[in-house]
């Protein structure tokens, strides 16, 4: 049996990855694929051989952010209103967990290659149903294009840029025949990420772009691609409205104001990160923070004083929307401790793989999310924390010469 379940191990990690996008279309697979981990994990588990992965720093910082967040809640706030939260951080860590045995990091980034691919397939699926019924493409704002993705418009780009940071791993300097397929797959995800104007993961990817130049040894190689990017970002602007709607705000056909102005107005985390401030400029927030369910309460009531007009006002109240950076809501809601543990999980990664570009990129693209979004908050988001965690915990890759 032993044998058996340790043969099968990586494969279930890797459908689990494969799986957890779509879940909108299978919705307890996830939880299906958690338990046969948590069921195989005992046959798989060797002390000796995961010692180091049990006892590296990485591991022991992510165990005790989770052990802070949990103690903190329970000693200063009411737990029970605190597990929206906290049960998505622990399921991370309980996915890092079970997630050491896996030797092969490499069935992690296929899984994740080829779950954007089918994510990609099915919400062409449906925006081509959604084009059919409105004659035109037009979700630069709203709901509507959430609707028809498989997933958030936010985290969907969030896997589209894991996809190609993959991808990119994967290949290697030899020629191999599976090459031209990640190959196809970084310029399919790269087109569907102009496609549906996934504004934060279009600005990552050209900023992965110049940091490769950053990394590389003949970098003057890299003009002729650097051309490639420019004209494909004038032709996608040229041709896709949203794009100007979304980066631009050009909708405001009739409006004096300037783009920064617009900026401002248009961008709910302006908003947001100003009421924010305003909570912990105004509140003892060092020791233990005020709690998560109290930190969104406090942010409802800031809403309802300074947003203008009353349209806008009632939506941010409705909405009742989180502090939308991951680094701020933990402060807020638990305290310096933890927001110094999180900030020590990334120097502790940038220390070890500063020298790796993918490892880097890896990086960059998780911290960028945890920038603008509460990523805990949903379990997708924790899930895939974990995940890229895992894959950088003793990163290796095929080295990049050039």
């Amino acid at each position: 049996m032993r044998p058996l379940l340790q043969s099968i191990y990586p494969f279930l990690c890797a459908f689990f990855c494969f799986i957890l996008p779509l879940d909108k279309y299978a919705t307890a697979a996830p939880n299906i694929m958690l338990i046969a981990l948590l069921v195989a994990f005992p046959f798989v588990f060797d002390w000796g051989k995961l010692k180091n992965r049990f006892t590296h720093p990485l591991t022991l910082l992510f165990a005790a952010f989770t052990l802070v967040l949990f103690v903190t809640s329970a000693v200063f706030y009411n737990i029970s209103e605190e597990l929206f939260v906290l049960k998505k951080i622990a399921g991370s860590f309980l996915l890092f967990i079970l997630f050491l045995p896996l030797e092969d990091k490499e069935k992690l980034k296929k899984a994740i290659v080829a779950s954007t691919m089918v994510c990609i397939i099915v919400s062409l699926y449906h925006l081509y149903f959604f084009y059919m019924e409105q004659g035109e493409f037009v979700f630069a704002n709203g709901a509507a294009i959430n609707e028809v993705l498989v997933i958030d418009r936010l985290y969907l780009g969030l896997l589209c840029v894991l996809s190609i940071v993959s991808s990119i791993s994967l290949i290697g300097k030899k020629y191999n025949v599976y090459n031209r397929y990640y190959l196809g797959s970084i310029v399919i995800t790269a087109i569907f990420l102009l496609l549906i104007s996934s504004r934060l993961a279009i600005l990552l990817l050209i900023v992965l772009f110049f940091l490769r130049i950053f990394y590389a040894q003949k970098r003057k190689s890299y003009w002729f691609f650097f051309g490639g990017l420019v004209l494909l970002l004038v032709a996608a602007f040229t041709f896709n409205s949203n794009l100007n709607d979304r980066f631009f705000y050009s909708y405001q056909k009739y409006t004096d104001k300037n783009y920064v102005e617009l900026f401002i107005e248009k961008e709910p985390r302006v908003v947001i990160w100003e009421c924010s401030a305003n909570i912990a400029e105004n509140n003892d927030i060092v020791l233990a923070g005020l709690g998560f369910r109290e930190t969104k309460n406090l942010l409802v009531a800031c809403y309802d004083d300074i947003v203008f007009p009353e349209r806008r006002r009632n939506y941010f109240v409705t909405t009742r929307f989180n502090t939308h950076n991951q680094f701020i809501d933990v402060l807020l809601g638990n305290g310096i401790l933890p927001l110094l543990l999180l900030i020590g999980l990334f120097v502790i990664l940038i220390v070890k793989n500063i020298r790796n570009y993918t490892a880097m990129a890896y990086i960059v693209t998780l911290l960028s999310f945890l920038l603008i979004e509460n990523i805990f908050h949903r379990q997708f988001g924790a899930y895939y924390f974990a995940v890229v965690m895992i894959i950088l915990l003793n990163f290796r890759t095929k080295k990049i010469t050039s």
